[in-house]
């Protein structure tokens, strides 16, 4: 598929699970307020995390500018949900932005507030569909791995989209140390799942381990000594490059 090509997004959820403890949780939003995110009122029911999330993304936007400064970049946004991450990727005019998920609901709700030239919305199940190859610099996965069941088989699919030297980033979203931690955390989404009525959905979060990460590559960089002192960050920060 070109990058350009028009895309059919369905209007059916792919994973409805998902979007039954999204809007549980308050966390599927009106146009409006999808708008302004990461901005949201101090009153939000998860204000705290999407302050997190703003500082990732100012991070983030930190290390393009000074790693790539106005190079043109190809960047896969890959479990965008409504789009927000990849909007403000793609306000860099040197950018072409694809805001890649399974949902259609979410998707085209992204599409129908960020969608433009230069960012475009994708509907797109990554271990499943064919891909184009050296296509893309960069991969950004933002709180959105634990909902891939081998980590292997991902990283494997989407080093074939990178073109040489190209980059996968996970954002936002926990690992652990072990199989015992790995195991505990497990035991804690399904209590939770269980919790708000939706235990279906602890069959579909999925929970990594750093040394399957090792394994592929990857590098923590929030892993510095002063990180690690004062607690800065909540998750780790992955980077894997292709050589």
């Amino acid at each position: 598929m070109a990058f350009t090509e028009p895309v059919i997004i369905s209007p059916e959820a792919a994973f409805p699970d998902y979007l039954r403890v999204r809007t549980r949780e308050h966390r599927i939003l009106p146009d409006e307020a999808v708008a302004l995110l990461p901005q949201v009122a101090s009153g939000h029911p998860h204000a705290k995390e999407w302050a997190l999330r703003a500082k990732t993304l100012h991070r983030f936007q930190q290390y393009l500018d000074k790693n790539f400064s106005n190079k043109p970049l190809k960047i896969l946004d890959l479990g965008c949900g409504n789009g927000w991450m990849a909007h403000h990727l793609a306000l860099h005019p040197a950018r072409q932005v694809r805001a890649a998920d399974v949902n259609g609901p979410e998707l085209q709700q992204g599409a129908r507030i960020f969608g433009r030239e230069n960012l475009i919305f994708w509907q797109v199940d990554i271990l499943k569909d064919k891909l184009p190859e050296n296509d893309f610099d960069l991969i950004v996965l933002a709180a959105s791995v634990q909902y891939f069941p081998d980590l292997k088989a991902l990283i494997r699919v989407l080093k074939t989209c990178l073109k040489p030297g190209g980059e996968i980033h996970l954002l936002d979203s926990p690992l652990y140390a072990n199989e015992a931690a790995r195991i505990a955390a497990w035991e804690r989404s399904r209590q939770y799942y269980e919790g708000v009525g939706i235990p279906e959905m602890a069959q579909y979060y999925y929970h990594h381990t750093w040394p399957e990460l090792r394994t592929l590559g990857a590098k923590n960089l929030n892993n510095s000594l002063i990180n690690k002192l004062f607690r800065r960050f909540r998750f780790p920060w992955v980077r894997i490059r292709v050589e």
